[in-house]
């Protein structure tokens, strides 16, 4: 009597089955875990190289990279627009860019720019930041956030002065260093160091809750917003800028604290020299502070990420490198500045 072959699986193929599937799964766990990371740091490469042809392209066009924040000779005659903005046409937003009158202040209700500034767009955030979305302003409005903020180059970035006898008095644009300033227009030919020796955006840490950066911070629970800012007369340029170092920049009278060339330290007379605070990548030395960890609810006046050991960066020639946190501070200082002069070295 002949007996057919059974083709089921018994209960020791199954064991075996699933002995092998949970080996595989714990080989293969750890390596997704840590392409998770990586692919994340991809798109935000990806959103800053698509940033940086905006720029370019915007270049092209006018001639010159746009204005850090429209700022007129009053507050009333500012409309407070950011740099962010202005590349909206060239990052596949020109319809709501065209949705906006910029001839109104950003949070204007009657224009219709305070429904359209809550927008959040990808492009302007980094996939590795959880942080808000949408940011609420004291002026009414809710902001859309971004990770990505300009350079300002070094100093506290003001719209008008407050020295003595000169208070009010929109700032003069001679004392940019950077690339993006109250009204600025720098060109190419400006960058005297070259456009590979220039940042010209980078990353900043967003917040689960945070608020208005108000003017003369430079750190502590402050939102970063990729249109503008909100009331250019109280709200610090800082939530779309960056600096390397602190000191003043309303420059409108004799003994400039921030002179062209030089590292972190600055000439405040001739007989003394004074440290400015630094704010390196991901840290707050004058605090103390490393943006990680326990301090989650900090960003400073500079650049951070939520990237392991720095940040990223777009720099004038469009290329966008990874940038330490231990970066040697002259070389930073640098890079944030335009026309300096100096040897850059290695970074």
């Amino acid at each position: 009597m002949q007996h057919k072959n059974r083709n089921g699986l018994t209960a020791l193929d199954v064991i075996v089955t699933i002995v092998v599937l949970l080996v595989l799964a714990a080989l293969l766990l750890p390596a997704t875990r840590r392409s998770r990371p990586a692919a994340r740091r991809s798109q935000c490469k990806n959103n800053l190289k698509q940033i940086g042809l905006a720029l370019h392209n915007y270049h092209d066009v006018h001639e010159t990279f746009p204005p850090g924040w429209i700022a007129g000779k009053t507050p009333a005659q500012s409309s407070g627009f950011g740099w962010g903005f202005h590349i909206l046409p060239f990052i596949d937003q020109a319809p709501l860019f065209e949705k906006f009158d910029s001839h109104h202040r950003l949070v204007d209700t009657a224009a219709g720019n305070s429904a359209l500034i809550s927008t959040e767009l990808s492009v302007y955030r980094c996939a590795s930041d959880d942080g808000v979305a949408q940011a609420r302003s004291q002026w009414g409005a809710s902001l859309g956030t971004t990770n990505y903020v300009g350079n300002f180059g070094v100093g506290i970035p003001t719209t008008w002065s407050t020295l003595a006898g000169f208070e009010g008095k929109l700032v003069d644009k001679k004392y940019l260093r950077g690339m993006f300033g109250p009204s600025s227009s720098v060109s190419i030919p400006d960058v005297k160091d070259g456009m590979s020796n220039i940042v010209l955006v980078g990353e900043r840490r967003l917040l689960e809750k945070g608020v208005e950066w108000p003017m003369g911070k430079a750190d502590g629970p402050f939102n970063s917003y990729w249109a503008g800012i909100p009331n250019i007369n109280t709200v610090s340029p800082l939530c779309i800028v960056a600096t390397a170092t602190g000191g003043r920049i309303e420059l409108n009278a004799p003994g400039d604290p921030l002179p062209e060339t030089g590292n972190v330290t600055a000439v405040t007379s001739p007989e003394g020299r004074q440290s400015l605070p630094y704010f390196a990548i991901n840290k707050n030395v004058r605090l103390g502070v490393t943006l990680s960890g326990e301090n989650r609810g900090t960003v400073t006046a500079g650049f951070s990420s939520w990237h392991t050991g720095g940040c990223q960066m777009v720099l004038g020639d469009g290329t966008v490198r990874f940038i330490s946190e231990n970066i040697d501070s002259t070389v930073y200082t640098n890079l944030m500045r335009r026309s300096d002069g100096a040897t850059l070295g290695e970074f």
